[in-house]
């Protein structure tokens, strides 16, 4: 039960800033404020490692007997969340690059 709920409690917190932060990418895109990508960049890495310790860690049985007492039958929602993120964060990357002024 304690896996089952800490799962989609993951999977929901990660969907939800995932999305946060893909609103405020856009808002600061239109604003032509490009370096605060960089700044979700960096959170959104963190972000993306925990989830890929966490989907380790889920993805064997045996260790969620280890750590959590009980088992549950993982989705695919978390691997499509970690492909989501690989892509939100290198466009971010890419679109939070700015131009540099040419010197007069």
């Amino acid at each position: 039960m304690v896996a089952t709920i800490l799962y989609w409690a993951v999977v929901l917190l990660m969907a939800a800033w995932g999305t946060w932060t893909l609103v405020f990418s856009l808002i600061n895109l239109a604003r032509h404020e490009n370096g605060n990508l960089w700044f979700y960049a960096i959170l959104n890495t963190l972000g993306l490692v925990f989830a890929a310790i966490f989907y380790w860690v889920m993805s064997n049985t045996a260790w969620q007997k280890y750590w959590f007492d009980s088992t549950v039958q993982m989705g695919p929602w978390l691997g499509a969340l970690l492909i989501a993120y690989i892509v939100l964060i290198l466009l971010q990357v890419i679109l939070g690059r700015e131009r540099k002024v040419a010197a007069a």
